[in-house]
């Protein structure tokens, strides 16, 4: 017999195909990917919730992680691959993919979990992982690598470019988007020094909200520190819930 958190899966059927559609897969099994969306609060079944396939996932993403760097970057040391592999795989990296793929809306969650306060990262980034394995067992390694690209892809490269840090500009983007379906804007505020030595001041602006400028040697870079300082306003004000959010075109920010 199926259980609850399966029935109520089954029965958001839109919300089940539109993630496949989120993924760029279609399962064979979609008893798969329902397991992987069953956290283990929301049934009492035996190895009817996603820990295994969460385990299963943490090798299969860190695996088409590897790999993609390895080709993607053959003078690299090992240390080098290893810095950006650790920070795309993180929790923190992960959570970020696994909230970018509206996994919570999906999921099946038992009492416990806040109702409408964020997702734990640490449960978005088992969500991902499970994802992951699910979509492996289903459809094999090429199948999982060609979904795990697609999704942490982007955040990989731009960490690779930017020497294995995260990139703050991707992140700022992807924190307001979500939140305010808008892109940062960045200002130059002042330049000074000679031609071949300018010093860039560029402030984040977001709607019309500016925020602490940030400098550097050239355009982009001190748009990267322009982007970390903005995060490091909005991150402790989101989690406090001192700002609106989802509110079209920005409004409340």
């Amino acid at each position: 017999m199926a259980s609850d958190s399966q029935r109520k899966l089954r029965n958001g059927t839109q919300n089940f195909l539109s993630l496949q559609d989120r993924i760029g897969y279609l399962f064979t099994d979609p008893s798969l990917l329902e397991r992987a969306l069953t956290h283990p609060s929301a049934t009492n079944e035996d190895h009817r919730d996603n820990e295994r396939m969460e385990f299963l996932g943490d090798s299969v993403v860190n695996l088409c992680v590897a790999q993609a760097l390895y080709e993607r970057y053959p003078c690299w040391t090992e240390g080098d691959l290893t810095q950006v592999k650790s920070t795309v795989v993180s929790t923190t990296g992960l959570a970020r993919a696994g909230e970018s793929l509206g996994l919570r809306d999906v999921a099946m969650f038992g009492k416990g979990l806040p109702i409408g306060q964020p997702l734990p990262p640490s449960v978005y980034a088992n969500l991902f992982e499970a994802v992951a394995a699910a979509v492996y067992l289903d459809g094999g390694l090429p199948a999982a690598r060609s979904f795990v690209l697609r999704v942490l892809g982007p955040e990989m490269f731009a960490v690779a470019e930017n020497g294995g840090e995260p990139n703050p500009k991707s992140q700022l983007q992807q924190v307001v988007q979500k939140y305010w379906s808008v892109t940062p804007s960045y200002c130059v505020l002042n330049t000074t020094g000679p031609d071949h030595d300018k010093v860039f001041e560029i402030s984040a602006r977001i709607c019309d909200r500016n925020f602490p400028p940030g400098t550097g040697r050239s355009k982009k870079e001190a748009e990267q520190v322009a982007a970390r300082f903005a995060l490091e306003v909005l991150l402790p004000e989101l989690a406090a819930g001192k700002i609106v959010t989802n509110v079209a075109d920005g409004a409340g920010i």
